[in-house]
């Protein structure tokens, strides 16, 4: 494949738009999962492979689908779970 470097933000020669994403500490993010331009994941979240992160992600989340939506907040118990 190769290395490519966008020098220029902004709409490119095929009309797709370039933006920079942001992805904070102790990011893990699954396989085949696609991360739109201008995108932020926050630290210590998870993302689930082939999800499609469409729209920006805060700290500290498991989020999956296409789109990708916050399934849990990390730290929460299950539901009726004793902890």
């Amino acid at each position: 494949m190769g290395t490519f470097a966008i020098t220029n933000i902004g709409t490119l020669v095929s009309g797709e738009l370039a933006a920079p994403i942001r992805i904070g500490n102790r990011v893990w993010i699954g396989g085949g999962a696609i991360v739109c331009p201008g995108v932020t994941i926050g630290d210590d979240t998870t993302i689930g492979a082939g999800s499609v992160v469409t729209r920006d992600i805060p700290a500290g989340v498991v989020a999956a689908g296409n789109p990708c939506r916050i399934i849990r907040r990390l730290g929460e118990s299950a539901p009726g779970r004793v902890v």
